[in-house]
């Protein structure tokens, strides 16, 4: 079965429901309280990637982070509760994984079947929906996510990708096209 997800005013998949963990969506997810917080999705896409995907509409320009007032804390703000999504998605999947909770059955078969771990790739992966976001300016919330992510980045070897609503749809994450 395939799955559409609409998300920050974009249509991500089509997805096979077997490559595919909606996270945010999950009974699993939401049993486990508050103060945990998750990305949109995560997919095994055909390249053996495990993708961990965040949409939001728009972005606090990096230069703003030392501006000082409201805007240092809108960056802050954004940038904290991005990686804490990325971190805390990491973890329910791996528990789900380790079948911690349980039932599993709201995770893919394809993506509880990913052993040998070290043969897929782990990326995080934050969609800039808004129109007006160009390819270049891209790079200042990579290299923030990058940073505030280095540890994980490490242990895990995971990449970080921060794409446009275009790169998005280039990269087949709203529609067939290439592998990012």
């Amino acid at each position: 079965m395939k799955k559409i997800i609409n998300e920050s005013g974009v249509a991500f998949g089509e997805f096979n429901s077997d490559d595919l963990f909606y996270i945010e969506e999950s009974d699993l997810y939401k049993s486990l309280g508050t103060g945990i917080k998750t990305v949109e999705f995560i997919v095994l896409d055909q390249k053996d990637t495990i993708i961990f995907l965040e949409a939001k509409t728009g972005c606090p320009n990096p230069q703003n982070k030392e501006m000082g007032g409201e805007k240092t804390e809108k960056f802050v703000e954004f940038y904290n509760d991005i990686s804490e999504k990325f971190i805390d998605s990491l973890q329910i999947y791996i528990a789900g994984l380790l079948e911690k909770y349980g039932k599993t059955e709201e995770i893919g078969e394809n993506l509880m079947k990913v052993k040998p771990l070290e043969k897929k790739k782990l990326k995080f992966v934050l969609v800039i929906t808004a129109d007006e976001i160009k390819e270049e300016w891209l790079w200042g919330p990579k290299l923030e996510l990058e940073n505030r992510l280095l540890k994980l980045r490490k242990i895990w070897g995971i990449s970080v990708i921060v794409l446009n609503k275009s790169l998005a749809y280039n990269y087949g994450l709203l529609s067939d096209s290439k592998e990012i």
